[in-house]
């Protein structure tokens, strides 16, 4: 009996034992189908993700150097409204770019990496978004182009172009022997100079603004061309002539679309405390006739004007340094009426001595470059800003020329190809900046800037024979380029044949 016992307990134990093993061989197949599951697929359930968010679209100014700054996109539900520059090249474009984690983006048939790919967006494809299931949504973008367009002809329209082409180079004190005050013509007798045909009889006549010492205004004056002879005729000024303290420079244009020559006037006023400045003003020539119109943006130390379609509207734009505040652009609105504009200019440059400026356009990309300078021993360089399709002037669009040592005070600005290498080369005519030997504005240094494409190299020693004359008590106000030999390239020389100074270019090198 009791071996019988003893073996069904025996039998027990073992049966225990199987179904423990079974119950973990059951829960160890359990774990494996769980987990199999978990990483494949439960019943009705996909693995894959299925978002598909555009969250950001854009252009880096680092990814595309052609722009201005950084563009973004605004995205509202399946429409993308971006912004672009007008004359940007469209077709190669590297987008950056936020989506939904695990998806992809295309634009057109095209999978597109952010940062990396180039896309054309001259074509209005659609920007598609794909899952990681596979599931897509479609983006629709719209661009609208912004600021101006290029124009291949924009050099046209400035006022350095309209007085180079002048062939009006004669001793000025032929034509104005006498200065208001009844002394003789000096070459400090009459800093603001202006020349055109402005009666339209075929000859280039004179327009000049004499120095006051005093805070008094001088009539500006005319002189009519009659065959070489100029004949001093203030009759052409309707109400009178307009009067100027310290008239700094004059430009022509024709700033109401009428077809004739007007002219516009900077001036500094008196040069003593307390620096009243003076106010900006233009001729408006009508059928030979000047009317005076005082462009009301406040009376300023002045010291330089140029003009040009800045925005390529076909309109002949104002720039005008301003040292008591800061340097503006006047926006014209076709009819000859000029509003500032203080977003086209560096705001960062407030109260810099900024005392001449040429627009230009020096790389031939269509728009208007702004070279400036002034007192560099006062820490104002002399800077190119390139023009651009935003239609602004930007201290990251901008090009430093080097200082002179000596001769920190540029006074003119001049562009020649001087090497008829199709590139368009600088000339800055500097004087005395009184830090070392050479006194303040006395002598002068021509400084040639060869145009190498992206850069400029100063190639002054090896080109320009007697650059540099620190021996005289008087400095050169102004350059001309000009082919005054006739030898089918240009020379450089003064503005006013009194001063006597000429450097001929040979094939290159200029010689006095």
């Amino acid at each position: 009996m009791r071996n019988k016992f003893l073996n069904a307990y025996i039998s027990l134990l073992k049966g225990e034992q199987i179904m423990k093993r079974n119950i973990y061989i059951l829960i160890g197949m359990l774990a494996i189908i769980f987990t199999s599951c978990s990483k494949e697929q439960l019943p009705g359930v996909s693995p894959y993700s299925p978002e598909k968010e555009l969250i950001q679209f854009g252009f880096l100014k680092a990814n595309n150097p052609s722009l201005d700054k950084d563009y973004f996109a605004t995205i509202d539900s399946q429409q993308v409204n971006i912004e672009l520059p007008k004359s940007i090249d469209l077709t190669k474009l590297i987008p950056t770019f936020k989506i939904s984690d695990k998806a992809t983006l295309s634009y057109g048939n095209n999978v597109v990496e952010s940062d990396v790919t180039s896309i054309n967006l001259s074509s209005a494809l659609t920007i598609t978004v794909t899952a990681q299931n596979r599931t897509v949504r479609k983006y629709f973008p719209s661009i609208l182009l912004i600021g101006v367009l290029s124009n291949p002809n924009i050099n046209q329209t400035t006022s350095y172009n309209s007085y180079i082409n002048n062939k009006l180079y004669i001793n000025l004190s032929t034509a104005m022997p006498l200065t208001p005050f009844g002394t003789a013509y000096t070459n400090n007798s009459y800093p603001a100079v202006a020349y055109g045909d402005f009666d339209k009889d075929g000859d280039l006549d004179i327009i000049a603004g004499a120095l006051n010492t005093t805070n008094s205004g001088l009539s500006i004056e005319h002189y009519n061309n009659n065959t070489f002879e100029f004949q001093k005729d203030q009759t052409v000024f309707t109400g009178g002539a307009p009067k100027m303290v310290g008239p700094s420079k004059m430009i022509t244009g024709d700033f109401d679309g009428n077809g004739w020559l007007d002219v516009a006037i900077a001036g500094t006023g008196y040069t003593g405390a307390p620096y009243p400045g003076e106010n900006l003003k233009v001729l408006m020539n009508s059928n030979g006739k000047f009317t005076t119109k005082e462009i009301n943006i406040g009376a300023g130390y002045y010291a330089s004007i140029t003009a040009g379609d800045i925005d390529n509207d076909s309109d002949v734009d104002l720039f005008v340094t301003d040292n008591k505040t800061i340097s503006k652009f006047l926006v014209n609105d076709g009819k000859g009426n000029f509003t500032a504009d203080a977003s086209l200019y560096p705001g960062s440059l407030y109260n810099a001595s900024v005392f001449t400026s040429e627009l230009y356009d020096i790389n031939g990309d269509g728009f208007l470059d702004l070279v400036t300078g002034g007192f560099e021993q006062s820490g104002t360089n002399t800077e190119i800003f390139w023009g651009n399709a935003s239609g602004k002037y930007l201290t990251s669009k901008m090009t430093t020329i080097p200082k002179i040592a000596n001769f920190g005070v540029n006074v003119d600005i001049s562009f020649i190809d001087y090497d008829k290498d199709g590139k368009i080369d600088l000339l800055i005519t500097r004087t005395g900046d009184g830090t070392g030997p050479v006194s303040y504005y006395k002598g002068y240094y021509l400084q040639l800037l060869k145009n190498n494409g992206t850069s400029f190299s100063d190639v002054t020693g090896s080109t320009i024979a007697n650059h540099e004359n620190t021996d005289i008590s008087y400095y050169i106000k102004k350059v001309r380029i000009q082919d005054v030999d006739n030898d089918g390239d240009l020379d450089i020389t003064t503005d006013d044949k009194f001063d006597g100074f000429v450097w001929y270019n040979n094939n290159g090198r200029f010689a006095q």
